[in-house]
């Protein structure tokens, strides 16, 4: 008795062994095709979120373009009066940004501190480098 298991378990091993190859090489098939299936739709999605980058960008760029038309507006102001008092456009402006998450907080915090007091002249001369910054 203990003979025929050990002949089964034997017969088992060799099986095991001889299956072994074809299994291996089914599997490296799989990953070759796998990887060739990854790679299609990595392809795909990142044709998506390609597009979904450039209306990103596109966004950004619209937003600091009007960002600087605020400030410029504001600078102009204060150049044709004597009286150099902060409008409402660019309080406004500073209310209506603070909803937009994807507008940069430094920006809004630039703001604050005109509103609060600092000279715009202090935004207006550095929108070279914010727009080097923050467009694309």
């Amino acid at each position: 008795m203990i003979d025929q298991i050990k002949s089964l378990l034997k017969e088992l091993e060799s099986r095991r062994n001889e299956v072994q190859p074809k299994i291996d090489n089914i599997e490296t098939k799989r990953q070759e095709e796998l990887a060739e299936v990854n790679k299609k739709y990595d392809h795909l999605v990142d044709e998506v979120r390609h597009e979904v980058k450039h209306l990103e960008e596109n966004v950004m760029n619209k937003m600091i373009d009007i960002f600087e038309e605020v400030i410029m507006n504001e600078f102009d102001a204060k150049r044709s009066t004597s009286d150099y008092i902060l409008t409402d456009n660019i309080k406004d402006f500073r209310d209506e940004i603070s909803d937009i998450d994807m507008f940069p907080k430094e920006l809004v915090e630039r703001l604050d501190k005109a509103i609060n007091g600092d000279p715009i002249e202090k935004i207006a001369y550095d929108l070279e480098k914010i727009k080097n910054k923050y467009k694309v």
